[in-house]
């Protein structure tokens, strides 16, 4: 078994203003056999500043030039010691169970590799939403995660599979999506139905800044579609529906 149990990677640009408190909602977790491992993608504001007010041995910060979200989080992965691996945005904060919650699952299945997963409350400025994912479909993972679209903050993954598979760097949108669909054709995903992410929604989220951020979703769909170890894995229905659903967002947007 790796030591530290929990590697948790963080990537971050310009989030000078949310950052401190994802760092400190990894501090108060109730487990704290962790490191965290803080990928900076070439921030200009005073990120690296605050960062720096934090002293616990746990913490490492790495600067990179701007390359985008999936190539930091691929960095963060390839610096990661831990036996299963985390992620968590810098707009995001965790609820002190989260780790212990997944440890606890993870014992619970005898710490089988493999990709687990919680649920996580949307933060509106006038409301609040909480999400818990329905029960996995045993009989087709892949066509859950595309459907589901799990929140890369909840997940938690064994090491030996994020050495293997990785974020395509090609994508800026739904990566993430892509990578756990190539992992559900091969690994369990295992549910957690508890809420332990708090997701920030502000001005500055990736899907209020893209004019367009259906158009995107689109091209990774055709990405998934066509890769050859998820063919078979992946109705013609299931298809043609998930595109003609983006088809008649893009419409709407537009309109």
């Amino acid at each position: 078994m790796h030591s530290p149990f929990f590697s948790i990677v963080l990537p971050t640009y310009n989030r000078a203003s949310f950052i401190e408190a994802a760092v400190n909602s990894v501090i108060v977790q109730t487990y704290a056999d962790w490191e965290l491992i803080i990928i900076d993608d070439g921030s200009t504001d005073n990120t690296k500043e605050i960062v720096a007010k934090f002293t616990d041995a746990r913490i490492r910060y790495i600067w990179q030039q701007n390359a985008e979200r999936s190539a930091a989080r691929n960095k963060g992965i390839s610096l990661c010691n831990g036996e299963f691996i985390c992620f968590l945005d810098s707009d995001d904060t965790w609820r002190p169970y989260h780790l212990h919650t997944h440890f606890d699952k993870i014992k619970a299945c005898n710490y089988e590799a493999a990709f687990y997963f919680t649920g996580m409350v949307w933060n509106f400025t006038d409301r609040k939403k909480e999400v818990i994912f329905p029960a996995p479909n045993k009989n087709n993972q892949v066509e859950y995660v595309i459907t589901n679209q799990i929140g890369t903050p909840t997940v938690c993954v064994h090491h030996t599979i994020l050495k293997t598979e990785q974020f395509n760097t090609a994508l800026r949108i739904n990566e993430d999506v892509e990578l756990f669909a190539r992992i559900a054709a091969k690994h369990r995903i295992i549910q957690i139905p508890v809420a332990t992410i708090d997701v920030i929604v502000h001005d500055t989220n990736t899907q209020a800044l893209e004019k367009n951020y259906i158009t995107p979703q689109i091209h990774v769909m055709k990405v998934i579609f066509n890769n050859p170890l998820l063919i078979d894995k992946i109705s013609a229905g299931f298809k043609k529906e998930r595109i003609l659903n983006l088809r008649h967002q893009l419409i709407n947007h537009y309109l």
